[in-house]
Order: C-alpha cells, then sequence, then structure tokens
C-alpha cells in the first residue's frame, strides 16, 4: 500500500513538472495552426505561411520579449524530444519500406560526401584558428551528423567538458535554427524538385527536429506533399551513420592526444541506434502491408485505409507543430552573444560548406 501511494505521488509530482510546457507548446502550436490558416485568407493564398514557421516564429518572440519561466523547461523540453520523436515514427505510415530503401540508397553518396566535407573543414578551421581541439570536434560532429545528438555521443570518448558541450550544442542550434527557415526558400528557389529538395534539407541540416521543421514548412508553404517525408527519412539514414563516424572520430582524436584512452564498446556503439527510427521503419512497414492488403484482398477497403493513413497523418503532423513551436519557446537569442566570434565562425562556415556540398552533390549526382 505504501509502494502504491509514493508510485501516485511520483506520478503527480511529474505531471506538475512536465504539465506546464507540455500545455504551453500545445497552446502555441494552436494557435500558430488557426493563426496560419487566418493570414493566408487575408493574404489570399492557400498555404503562403507554414503553421509549423509560424509556431516557431511566436515561439520565440514569446522567450525573447516575455521571457519563459524555469518550471515550464521540463514538459517543453518533453515536446522537442519525445512528442518530436512520437511525431516522427507515426509519419512513416506515409511511406512504404520501398521508398525508403529507394530513397535511401539514392542519399547514401550525398550523405557521405556532405559528413566528409563536413568534419575535413571543421579540423582545418578548428587548427586554422586555433580553437580547442575539443570543442572543434564537436561542433564538426554535430554540424555534419545529427546536431546535439552526436556531440552529446561524441563527448564522452574525447572526455569533452561540460562547458565545451553545451558550447558546442548552442552554435549548430543557432545555425540549425536559420537553416531551417531559410533553406526551405532557396531549394524553391533553385527549383529543386520534391526529391531534391528532401535530399538537400536532410543532408544538410543539423538537428531531426530542424530537418523535420523545414521539411514541412516547405509542404505547407509551396503545396507539395513529398518534400517533409523525403527530408526526414534522408536525414534518419544520415542519423545512422553515427555508428562508424562516433567511435572513429575518437579513436582519431585519442591517436593525436596524449588523453587517457577512453575508447566506444560495441555496447555503447548499439545505443548510438536511435529507439524512433526502428519505429519510423516499422510504421513504413505497416504501410507497405496495409496497402498489400488493399490491392489483394477485400479485408480493407482502399476509402478506410486511406482514411487511417491520413488522421495518422494529420496527429503526426499536430505533434510536430508542437514540438516546433517548443523549440520557439527554448530558443534564446541572447545566447549569440555569448559565444565569442571563433567558435561562431566554425559554426557558420562548416554548416555553409556542408550546405554547398549537398547541393553541389545533389546537382551532379541526379
Amino acid at each position: 500500500m505504501l509502494k502504491k501511494q509514493k508510485n501516485i505521488n511520483k506520478y503527480i509530482q511529474d505531471l506538475n513538472e512536465f504539465a506546464p510546457g507540455i500545455i504551453l507548446g500545445i497552446i502555441v502550436a494552436i494557435l500558430s495552426h488557426f493563426g496560419a490558416k487566418y493570414l493566408n485568407q487575408i493574404i489570399g493564398y492557400k498555404s503562403l505561411i507554414s503553421s509549423i514557421l509560424l509556431g516557431i516564429v511566436i515561439g520565440i518572440l514569446i522567450k525573447n520579449i516575455f521571457g519563459v519561466k524555469d518550471f515550464f523547461n521540463k514538459g517543453l523540453d518533453f515536446n522537442v524530444k519525445r512528442i518530436l520523436r512520437i511525431g516522427i515514427v507515426i509519419l512513416g505510415i506515409r511511406l512504404s519500406i520501398f521508398e525508403i530503401f529507394s530513397l535511401g540508397v539514392s542519399s547514401l553518396p550525398i550523405i557521405v560526401l556532405c559528413i566528409l566535407s563536413g568534419l575535413l573543414a571543421g579540423y582545418l578551421l578548428t587548427k586554422l584558428l586555433s580553437l580547442p581541439n575539443k570543442l572543434g570536434v564537436l561542433i564538426a560532429v554535430g554540424t555534419s551528423i545529427c546536431g546535439a545528438s552526436a556531440i552529446v555521443a561524441t563527448a564522452p570518448g574525447i572526455q569533452a567538458k561540460k562547458e565545451e558541450i553545451a558550447y558546442s550544442i548552442t552554435v549548430i542550434t543557432i545555425f540549425g535554427i536559420i537553416a531551417m527557415l531559410f533553406y526551405p526558400f532557396l531549394s524553391n528557389f533553385l527549383e529543386l524538385n520534391e526529391k531534391s529538395a528532401g535530399l538537400f534539407l536532410g543532408t544538410s541540416i543539423h538537428e531531426t527536429a530542424q530537418v523535420t521543421g523545414a521539411g514541412f514548412i516547405y509542404d505547407e508553404t509551396f503545396g507539395t506533399v513529398n518534400v517533409g517525408k523525403n527530408a526526414v527519412t534522408v536525414k534518419l539514414v544520415r542519423n545512422l551513420s553515427m555508428i562508424i563516424v562516433i567511435p572513429l572520430m575518437t579513436i582519431l582524436y585519442q591517436k593525436e592526444s596524449s588523453s587517457q584512452k577512453n575508447y566506444i564498446n560495441i555496447k555503447q556503439i548499439s545505443k548510438l541506434i536511435p529507439l524512433f527510427i526502428i519505429g519510423f521503419f516499422f510504421m513504413s512497414v505497416l504501410r507497405t502491408s496495409g496497402d498489400f492488403i488493399v490491392n489483394n484482398s477485400t479485408i480493407i477497403t482502399d476509402n478506410n485505409w486511406q482514411s487511417f493513413t491520413k488522421q495518422l497523418t494529420t496527429i503526426s503532423k499536430f505533434m510536430l507543430v508542437v514540438a516546433m513551436s517548443s523549440v520557439g519557446l527554448t530558443t534564446d537569442i541572447k545566447s549569440i552573444k555569448s559565444l565569442g566570434l571563433k567558435p561562431f565562425l566554425v559554426g557558420i562556415i562548416v554548416a555553409s560548406i556542408v550546405g554547398i556540398c549537398s547541393l553541389l552533390s545533389i546537382i551532379i549526382i541526379n
């Protein structure tokens, strides 16, 4: 009985800690959804303003004009990490396993070139600007692979300090958000088709959250349906490169330094595979199976199956709006001032090189 009471008390405590931020993210998401509809009606263009883009902007304005109290942080962090990943998992219902395989194979050469260019540029700039080696490695890995996740996974192997981890995450977050807001419009300006736009966004933007936001900003703004799911698929394939790149970076760094060896073992490598990627692939298998059943039997009608996938897509999209609104609510513009010039330069140059490499690779290969 006492144990049960403790569990209830813990549940209530967790609810009190997480609920404010979760609710705030949902409120901003609802405001951005209806706000985007209203503004588009006034402008007379169906999808000029994206609800995701508006959610990010509203969140940033609230954070930097009015401020967001600390008691919102746990819930907002939950939205950015958990709600986003659940939304991405559900998004897998929009793609068959054959589409994922086709897109994954065609994106591999571009992903490899972008990662290599980012790591090489980060290494050279770190030496050129005399930036601390660990900080340079973290910025390069975060920009080249998958942002904060790659930074946190790399840090133990090179024995990075907490300050270096926080510093590098701040750098790549700032430029990732800039890319998320700018690259969808650049893609359209360059007249990239839906596949190429998805490839560009998926290989050039840092975080999975930012790629997701950029892809759906493109879809909502320019009336497409495939750029968002293509970008996310490419990004998830890119994320899997952590399994190879992070242990390799650890070995190379330790080979150059005189620090105590702290190699990543097999168990640690297995933890580099995010569970939401597995969930995404599971949903795509479900989509493939459902399509097969619809086409080869009468168990499920085509209308019912299409209605089911459409409802899941709507749920997924709203979760992504909640997550991206929460990204805005946790973005502190003042943090730019604390970066210093050198890490700022490394961040913007490496991000630009990865973006240029992505575009050139897409043009040449495709």
